[in-house]
């Protein structure tokens, strides 16, 4: 059930973002420096992660899209999630907030051979999608039912946060 008027549950972030432009633009281009940026995660990775976090805050609509986006710049969510499962549960720990578990979590993963920067990516994908994810909830956006049928391309993605500004600054 969508929450604001003129937003319906089957509308995309990008409307809701449109409908509320004050500071929607710096959102995506946050978002696209965390996922798209250089750094030691490849985007499959940091989109496995963003499902991932998804997930744990009840976010379906971004769990959908986030694992489709993993899968079409990495591999599937399950054998990325296989190999990041340090960072995931780096986000996990994160997501639950105590202080050491956090700490457990980070020296895991730092003993799993993961490096600082890699965390620190963590702690950025984890703080951006407790943000959209929140957005999301409150505009009562609902996961498609299956995947675009053909499936997007990495070229059609690789500028989807920026274009997705690009269309905020537009309105």
């Amino acid at each position: 059930m969508a929450n604001f008027s003129g937003i319906e549950a089957d509308s995309g972030l990008t409307h809701v973002l449109s409908s509320f432009p004050r500071n929607s633009e710096q959102l995506m281009l946050l978002l696209d420096s965390i996922m798209c940026g250089s750094g030691a995660l490849p985007r499959g990775e940091r989109e496995a992660i963003a499902a991932y976090v998804s997930g744990l805050n009840g976010v379906a609509y971004c769990v959908h899209f986030h694992s489709l986006f993993s899968e079409v710049f990495c591999c599937s969510p399950a054998a990325a999630q296989d190999r990041i499962r340090p960072l995931l549960d780096y986000a996990c720990a994160l997501h639950v907030g105590k202080e050491d578990g956090i700490s457990q979590a980070f020296d895991a993963a730092m003993d799993a051979g993961w490096s600082e920067a890699a965390l620190y990516e963590v702690v950025e994908v984890c703080g951006v999608f407790s943000f959209i994810n929140t957005i999301v909830k409150a505009a009562g956006l609902a996961a498609p039912g299956q995947a675009p049928d053909p499936r997007p391309t990495a070229e059609e993605l690789e500028k989807s946060y920026s274009a997705m500004a690009a269309a905020v600054r537009g309105n």
